[in-house]
């Protein structure tokens, strides 16, 4: 719901920092695959209960999700680079609560099964809006992102607040899953509602 504006007021730091990996040739697609290595790490730490650990990896990987799109605009945009990003942003929203119910199946198996089912859906709405956009050359200034990105209620910084949450407090998890579930769905809905007036 925020993200726009915390972009805009972190690009800065993050720009700083890319400037000198981009003098130092690296490549935006290898800060990606380190950011999708510690998301893989972040699922192993909290499979194992490692919660402040799996905190700390959730902030590292959330810097480097905007450290590589920062990286990229700095030179020439490539589709495989938009293509990974948001691959790889997916299977990190997936991996966390994965950790959770890995770490203690009998209590958190069900929770995190409605969670990403949310999320599932949620998701599949946002890329079919993005394919549509495409498809159809609807004008939309977004000349920031390397896809299209669809707004809602729930985005990036709302569930990155919910996953440190649980990290901080993992005994209430399942409860928090359930609301998180019932906040996503209706993010879904709140955005099939908006595109059903824009696209009819």
């Amino acid at each position: 719901m925020i993200d726009r504006a915390l972009n805009r007021y972190i690009s800065g730091h993050l720009n700083r920092v890319a400037n000198i990996l981009y003098e130092k040739g690296v490549d935006p697609n290898w800060v990606t695959l380190l950011g999708l290595a510690v998301a893989f790490l972040c699922f192993v730490a909290l499979s194992y209960g490692l919660f402040y650990s799996g905190l700390i990896l959730i902030l590292i990987n959330r810097f480097l999700d905007g450290l590589d799109g920062s990286l990229a605009r700095l030179g020439t945009p490539r589709k495989f680079g938009a293509f990974f990003d948001i691959t790889s942003d997916f299977a990190f929203y997936a991996l966390v609560p994965l950790g959770f119910a890995v770490f203690s199946p009998y209590e958190n198996a069900l929770p995190t099964a409605f969670l990403l089912a949310a999320f599932y859906v949620n998701g599949s709405g946002f890329l079919t809006e993005a394919i549509i956009v495409e498809k159809y050359n609807i004008k939309i200034d977004q000349s920031d992102k390397g896809f299209f990105y669809s707004s809602g209620l729930i985005e990036g910084f709302e569930t990155i607040c919910f996953f440190l949450f649980i990290c901080f407090f993992p005994n209430v998890y399942a409860n928090a899953a359930y609301i998180f579930f019932t906040i996503t769905l209706l993010t879904h809905v709140v955005r099939v509602f908006k595109l059903f007036k824009r696209f009819l």
